[in-house]
């Protein structure tokens, strides 16, 4: 049986499975180099960069900008507990997007969107509903799907449920 236990931020929701909350409570403490219960800006730098992540600065300060929902300069237990989330999800979201761009192109054509709806969601979409669907998720109207547009779309999915 897998545990999710869920965080919430306003409006970030955050779940998780107890192997992933095990996993991020070791990467916690082995980033807390002082022990004081918060990663300040340092920390992340250099618990990155020990364990092998490249990540540049300025991505750091943007995650901990993003992440910092109490505003006091470092990331609680909580705070890091959503970051890993969000990251294991939009890790899911590419793999997803991986599946459906048959051909690798880097962007999902109406095509490859009909089959994989028709093989993975077990639906039939007639021409018409591709094309409100395509109209709703193509955001630059270009004919296909970006990585960004398919994320935004999964966004804008998870904000009805």
């Amino acid at each position: 049986t897998t545990l999710l236990y869920t965080i919430k931020f306003e409006p970030l929701a955050c779940t998780m499975s107890e192997r992933e909350m095990s996993t991020t409570a070791a990467m916690f403490s082995a980033f807390d180099r002082n022990h004081d219960g918060r990663l300040s800006l340092e920390d992340l730098r250099q618990g990155f960069k020990n364990s092998g992540v490249r990540i540049s600065s300025e991505d750091i300060v943007d995650l901990m900008k993003q992440f910092d929902k109490d505003g006091d300069q470092a990331l609680d237990y909580s705070e890091l507990l959503c970051l890993i989330a969000l990251m294991a999800k939009k890790d899911k979201a590419k793999e997803i997007f991986t599946v459906v761009d048959r051909n690798g192109n880097q962007r999902i054509s109406r095509s490859e969107l009909k089959k994989a709806m028709r093989l993975y969601m077990n639906t039939k979409p007639s021409e018409h509903e591709m094309d409100v669907i395509m109209a709703k998720i193509d955001f630059n109207d270009d004919g296909y799907i970006s990585f960004e547009e398919f994320s935004k779309a999964i966004e804008i999915f998870e904000s009805f449920n």
